[in-house]
């Protein structure tokens, strides 16, 4: 089997902003995508489509973390729901002198592997360094038991392999007007007037009256 692997503007752009937010404290997040064809297929390509940070309830020190795992797995299903879309890995950041995963980092991801509670052969694990105010993003894999580096290729969030439409945000996917839809019906069903208005940056407010008559809305 040989395996490709692509990752996202967007996912390595939060990867970045994660970082640059904690400059001197190690943090992290969860990897989402999807995958082509099968492990006994001759060619499979690993899509990374999204980045999380580590959640509000992490903890975070020079030399470790811990990431909210409630959180990231409300993530994980939200992102499934609109974009079908599914984990792949975990992604942190190292003191600069360090960019690659340690054993400790290596322990957990073959537990998670030999769990088989994630369904999958390999995990993506990159390590993330800054330098210099410098982002670098240093990709690895593991599977069977050993780590690997890899080259992944930067694509464009809306130009991704295999034709999957992920840069929609969630309320234009069938999913999420499907949700807009009910709702409404419970505004409506409270005798609520709201309106649902798109923004100039493309994402849509609810807006309701604060008083009847009045132009002001919430």
């Amino acid at each position: 089997m040989t395996a490709s692997y692509h990752v996202s503007n967007s996912a390595l752009g939060s990867i970045e902003r994660e970082c640059r937010r904690y400059p001197d404290a190690e943090t992290g997040g969860i990897l989402v995508g999807f995958r082509t064809g099968h492990s006994t297929d001759a060619d499979v390509s690993v899509i990374i489509t999204h980045a999380t940070g580590p959640g509000p309830n992490s903890q975070r020190s020079a030399a470790h973390f811990v990431k909210d795992t409630p959180y990231l797995q409300s993530e994980l299903e939200m992102l499934f729901q609109y974009h079908q879309v599914n984990y792949l890995g975990v992604w942190h950041k190292h003191p600069s002198d360090l960019p690659v995963p340690s054993s400790g980092d290596v322990a957990s991801a073959m537990e998670e592997l030999e769990g088989r509670t994630v369904g999958l052969d390999e995990l993506m694990i990159p390590i993330a360094v800054v330098r210099s105010g410098i982002v670098d993003v240093y990709p690895y894999v593991i599977n069977g038991g050993k780590v690997t580096g890899i080259d992944w290729r930067l694509v464009p969030h809306d130009d991704l392999p295999d034709g999957r439409a992920v840069a929609t945000q969630w309320h234009e996917t069938e999913a999420g007007q499907q949700r807009l839809a009910d709702e409404l019906a419970v505004f409506n069903a409270l005798n609520l007037k709201v309106q649902v208005r798109q923004g100039a940056d493309g994402s849509y407010r609810v807006h309701a009256p604060l008083v009847d008559g009045s132009d002001r809305t919430l």
